[in-house]
């Protein structure tokens, strides 16, 4: 949505930024409240978050509304080019909820109550929760969408999804629809952050596309010509043509053996552990990569840049304690699961 600027610069924000990051649960903060294992502890180090962990059945979307806060408390702040990626960024959100949306459209579940799922914020195309959960056709869901650039773009979706049922091929459209605003907006970012901007961006689509293959040899099993058209073009160092060799692959040791030099040296050593290694390993390149750039002191502008990559981490990572801790997971498997957790 959009939203007023005070245009204060990247030298303005970059103190503000690294003061707000300083105060994030990562790194060793992270470490220490995993290793306490405790759900009290969590509760207390999320007090100045305002979240209250004792009331599960909403706290992901309040997590992630806070989330949303933050971000475009910096969004406010910025130059008008940057706080469009900001925008798109948080955006992210109203993809999530259109497949939260789809998902319930599909498959209905009488005991799930759709507002506990989707995110309220302010920054978000506001939704009907009551009225979208009783729609009973995809014409009358489609009526209850809200304004948006990309609405008419959204009916033929929903018509395929009507006709095949088929949730992941919608839900990767969504995913396609996202990032070709993403992209745009990070083309469009200041010039001293603008590379920066697209790489990682780039770099974050490059890992959707290879964790779809990854769970394709593992899981799904997809005709090579089906999970072709679930690829989301745009990528850094998985352009298209490579891509199309694999969506072929049968295995997770032929797919690492067909990937660029610096992708087979992070999953390589991981063809035969459990596949959330893997997907994970590739979440913490992202966010190393968004980390140096956060901390070149020497370039402020790239902090901006790099922000929401972080911020993104960090909600992601509470929102796996949060989980574990109810679940009694240890430690040691929670550590697991973290983004960034050996990188301050």
């Amino acid at each position: 949505m959009e939203t007023t600027t005070v245009n204060l610069g990247a030298d303005f924000l970059f103190p503000k930024l690294h003061g707000m990051w300083s105060r994030a649960l990562c790194g060793e903060s992270l470490r220490r409240l995993v290793a306490a294992g405790s759900p009290e502890a969590l509760g207390r180090a999320l007090a100045a978050y305002g979240l209250d962990t004792s009331a599960r059945a909403d706290f992901q979307k309040r997590l992630h509304a806070h989330g949303i806060a933050e971000l475009a408390a910096v969004q406010r702040l910025a130059d008008p080019r940057s706080a469009r990626f900001y925008g798109a960024f948080i955006e992210r959100h109203f993809f999530e909820n259109l497949k939260t949306i789809l998902h319930h459209f599909v498959l209905p579940d009488g005991e799930v109550d759709i507002r506990f799922l989707l995110i309220e914020s302010p920054e978000l195309p506001p939704l009907d929760a009551d009225r979208i959960e009783a729609a009973r056709h995809i014409n009358q869901l489609f009526r209850l969408l809200p304004p948006h650039p990309i609405r008419e773009q959204l009916l033929p979706l929903l018509v395929e999804l009507d006709e095949t049922r088929d949730l992941l091929r919608a839900e990767c459209r969504l995913d396609r629809l996202f990032y070709d605003r993403l992209a745009a907006a990070a083309r469009g970012l200041p010039l001293p952050m603008r590379k920066a901007g697209c790489g990682l961006v780039r770099t974050e689509i490059d890992h959707v596309n290879l964790v779809m293959v990854l769970r394709n040899v593992s899981l799904y099993r997809l005709p090579e010509e089906n999970l072709a058209e679930l690829f989301i073009p745009g990528g850094l160092a998985l352009p298209g043509p490579l891509l199309e060799g694999l969506a072929g692959a049968r295995s997770r040791r032929e797919v690492v053996a067909a990937l660029p030099r610096a992708l087979q040296a992070l999953l390589g050593p991981l063809v035969e552990a459990p596949l959330y290694a893997s997907e994970n390993v590739l979440w913490d390149d992202l966010y190393r990569r968004a980390l140096a750039l956060f901390k070149d002191f020497e370039h402020p502008a790239l902090s901006t840049v790099a922000f929401p990559f972080l911020k993104r981490s960090e909600v992601l990572n509470i929102g796996r304690v949060f989980e574990g801790f109810h679940f009694g997971l240890p430690a040691a498997d929670i550590l697991e699961m973290m983004i960034g957790a050996t990188h301050v």
